[in-house]
Formats: C-alpha cells, structure tokens, sequence
C-alpha cells in the first residue's frame, strides 16, 4: 500500500473521530468514489489498478471516472474524455 494511501485513510479516521465527538456521523456506504487527478501530461496520482481505500468496515475501490453533481470526471481531467463520454 501506498504511504499516499495509509495518509488519506488515516486523515479520514481522523475527521471521522472529530466528527463523532461532535455527535456527527461520516458515511462512507454507497456513494462513496475515489478519483485520483492528474493532468494530461502527467499520470495520475491514483487510478483504478491502485489499491483500495479502507474506511472504517467499508472498502473503497479507486476509480478512472466518477460522477459529482451530474458531471463526469476523470482521473486526467483532460476534456476530451468528458466530450466522448457526452456524445456516447
């Protein structure tokens, strides 16, 4: 595992922690994606081959797209993937 990785996860069990103390709760259950960005000349920091995500019980796998709000995004936020992805 990456120490990117184990640094995300411990840095989400850590808001987490603080959220519970303040009677809040963090759900990582089904909506829950994970993107790794780069841009178009440099490779992105995580893709869908990088290990998953641990948060608490759930797992979360590392994704080449996800979606927010309606709109696509991928890991190299390069706007010809977003393009292809509309005219499909």
């Amino acid at each position: 595992m990456t120490s990117a990785v184990l640094r995300l996860e411990n840095c989400i069990e850590e808001v987490s922690h603080w959220m519970s103390a303040n009677r809040l709760k963090l759900q990582y259950a089904d909506k829950t994606e994970l993107l790794g960005a780069g841009s178009c000349h440099g490779p992105a920091l995580l893709g869908s081959t990088d290990p998953p995500l641990q948060l608490g019980t759930e797992t979360v796998a590392a994704s080449d797209q996800v979606r927010v709000l309606g709109v696509t995004l991928t890991s190299n936020l390069c706007l010809c993937d977003v393009l292809l992805l509309q005219i499909r």
